[in-house]
């Protein structure tokens, strides 16, 4: 099949459901922008350790003493350990 036919075949398809051709669009679009945030997120998480030593990263505690899942380092910024759990 060339690439006419199925340029024509696609705004054939476009035409006839418009509404299901946004959809589609629209779920395209989705998944590649969530694909490229899982994938920079593993590249943040690989240097987590080697991070948390050079900042000097304490784990930050409750009132009851009880640990929670953020860490607290010296740049006073907060980050939390569900993106570093892999």
């Amino acid at each position: 099949m060339k690439l006419k036919d199925r340029a024509a075949k696609i705004g054939q398809f476009i035409r006839s459901n418009p509404l299901n051709a946004l959809l589609a669009c629209w779920f395209i679009i989705v998944l590649v922008i969530l694909s490229r945030l899982y994938f920079s997120a593993n590249v943040d998480d690989s240097n987590w350790e080697q991070f948390k030593i050079e900042h000097h990263c304490k784990l930050r505690m409750t009132k009851t003493g009880t640990q929670r899942s953020s860490w607290e380092c010296d740049d006073r910024k907060i980050y939390y350990r569900w993106r570093q759990q892999r």
